[in-house]
């Protein structure tokens, strides 16, 4: 009796490996087949009309910033000040591997728009405004720039938030469990949504550069 038993156990234990090894098989293959789903590319053609506003708008940038007349002020003057600060803004926005330089006719994956949207918050948010512009939030703010200082911080508090949003939706897009067409369609509808919407965040940052370059040159007038 005891030898049965103790082989009864022995085929329902190997039955449960069995059935347990099979369970985890399945869900290997399921999510490998997801991440892979996940993974699919997307293309952005050189003629992709967010990239182009975006240089559109640093051109404009440079534009202004070469316009202007620094000898026409003291050394210590809000307009030369904030022209100091542009500048250094300019070339942060126009750097390697950010948006202003992305490879165009060439396919993205989704850790690479994540990336693209982590620059935007490492570059453009802790740098040019953080470290250049964000004096413009103060009490104490230049008087040349008190008609839209506290507009412009709202719009940056703004664009961040876009900004974060997009990528914490590619991150939980990964919590899709079983991949059917209907969810790898859905996945691929919100990335190129969340490209958008990153894109989106660097021209309308642009555009706040925009304004204060051209401020700078029309008399602190907000044309």
């Amino acid at each position: 009796m005891k030898i049965f038993l103790k082989s009864y156990l022995n085929i329902v234990a190997t039955s449960l490996i069995g059935l347990v090894f099979m369970i985890a098989s399945f869900f290997l293959i399921i999510n490998y087949y997801h991440y892979e789903e996940l993974n699919k590319p997307f293309y952005v053609s050189e003629n992709d009309v967010f990239h182009k506003i975006y240089k559109g708008k640093l051109e404009k940038v440079n534009t202004n910033l070469q316009k202007f007349n620094g000898s026409a002020y003291h050394e210590y003057h809000p307009y030369k000040t904030m022209y100091n600060h542009l500048l250094s803004c300019y070339k942060v926005m126009n750097s390697e591997n950010i948006y202003s330089n992305m490879k165009t006719n060439a396919y993205y994956t989704p850790k690479e728009v994540f990336d693209l949207g982590s620059k935007f918050q490492t570059d453009i948010i802790n740098v040019c405004w953080a470290l250049h512009l964000s004096y413009l939030k103060e009490d104490d703010v230049p008087k040349e720039f008190q008609d839209v200082s506290k507009v412009i911080a709202s719009e940056v508090n703004t664009i961040t938030n876009q900004v974060n949003n997009a990528l914490s939706e590619i991150q939980n897009n990964s919590s899709y469990f079983y991949t059917t067409n209907v969810t790898s369609a859905t996945v691929r509808n919100y990335l190129l949504s969340d490209y958008t919407a990153i894109s989106n965040s660097y021209s309308e940052f642009a555009d706040i550069i925009v304004l204060l370059s051209d401020m700078i040159n029309n008399g602190g007038k907000n044309d």
